[in-house]
C-alpha cells in the first residue's frame, strides 16, 4: 500500500493509530513533521529528501504530531509480512531486521522524480495512467530499499553491522545523554573506532552530531511553546543560557527566544 501525504496543516495536529506489522519504506521529500512508532522518533530531515525503512516486526502505535504552518510531502509504501513471505530472499528480512529497526537507503534522481509527480497529482485521480504511474512508483521504491539490503543481507561486513548498530543506538535517541565512552562501551567498540564510524555516517565527529541532535530537539520543544529558553537550554545540554543561545542561532539563524515567539 502506497500512502501519499502532501499536507499543510493550518492548525496544531496530532494523530494516533495502530501499525500493523510489516516493512514501511518512507520517502520524505520535505517539510517538518515528528512522526514515532511505538514512541520511537523517526530521524525525518526537513532540508533534503530522507529515506528510510522501519520495520514493525509486531503491531506498533503510530503518532504524527505537526505545529500549525508547516507542511509535509511524503511516500510512505507498506510491505506486508505476507508480500515478503512470497520470496526467499525477502523472507530472511524479517528474521534479519528487529522490531523498530531502522536503515536508511539512498534514493535515485529517477525516483524523487516520480515521488515529486505523484505528490502533485490530486489524490482522487484515478484514471488507468494516474494508477499505473502509482503502482511503477512502488515497485521502484521497493526495489530501490529492498535491493541494497538484500545485498548486505549476503555480504554483510563487520564494519557494516557496526555502523548499523551506532545508526539504531544513536537516531533511536539511547546516546543522547551518554558520553562517548559510554556509547563506545555499550556499542562493544573503542571510542576512536566510533568515532571514524561516526566520520563515516554522519560526515562529522559523533560529538557534534549528538550537540546537532540536542539543539533540534530544544528548537522543536521551543517552537511547540511549553518549555522556556533556560528549560530548552537544559534540554540540549547547556547549563548556560548564553552558551545555549549563542550555539542555537548559528545553528538555526534565530534567537531560542524568537523561535518560540513563532509559534505563538
Amino acid at each position: 500500500m502506497l500512502r501519499h501525504a502532501a499536507i499543510r496543516n493550518r492548525h496544531r495536529m496530532s494523530n494516533h493509530a495502530e501499525m500493523m506489522p510489516g516493512l514501511k519504506l518512507i520517502l520524505f521529500m520535505a517539510g517538518t513533521v515528528d512522526v514515532r512508532f511505538d514512541g520511537r522518533p523517526m530521524p525525518l530531515a526537513s532540508e533534503r529528501p530522507t529515506a528510510l525503512l522501519v520495520h514493525l516486526r509486531e503491531a506498533a502505535t503510530f503518532e504524527r504530531h505537526a505545529l500549525a504552518g508547516t507542511h509535509e510531502f511524503s511516500l510512505t509504501l507498506t510491505l506486508s509480512p505476507a508480500w515478503l513471505q512470497t520470496s526467499p530472499e525477502t523472507a530472511r528480512l524479517l528474521d534479519d531486521l528487529p522490531h523498530l529497526g531502522l536503515r536508511q537507503w539512498q534514493p535515485s534522481a529517477g525516483l524523487l522524480t516520480l515521488a515529486r509527480t505523484q505528490l502533485s497529482t490530486p489524490r482522487a485521480a484515478d484514471d488507468f495512467s494516474t494508477r499505473l504511474r502509482r503502482e511503477g512508483l512502488a515497485l521502484t521504491m521497493a526495489g530501490e530499499g529492498l535491493v541494497p539490503l538484500l545485498r548486505t543481507s549476503d555480504r554483510d561486513s563487520r564494519e557494516t553491522r557496526q555502523q548499523r548498530r551506532l545508526w539504531d543506538f544513536i537516531e533511536g535517541g539511547s546516546g543522547d545523554t551518554k558520553t562517548l565512552t559510554e556509547i563506545a562501551g555499550h556499542l562493544n567498540m573503542s571510542v576512536s573506532t566510533l568515532q571514524r564510524l561516526s566520520q563515516q555516517r554522519y560526515g562529522m565527529p559523533l560529538q557534534r552530531h549528538l550537540r546537532q541532535r540536542r539543539l533540534d530537539a530544544a528548537n522543536r520543544a521551543l517552537q511547540d511553546s511549553h518549555v522556556s529558553v533556560s528549560e530548552a537550554a537544559e534540554l540540549a545540554g547547556y547549563n548556560d543560557a548564553t552558551n545555549f543561545a549563542t550555539a542555537f542561532r548559528r545553528t538555526f539563524g534565530i534567537t531560542p527566544r524568537q523561535a518560540r515567539e513563532r509559534q505563538r
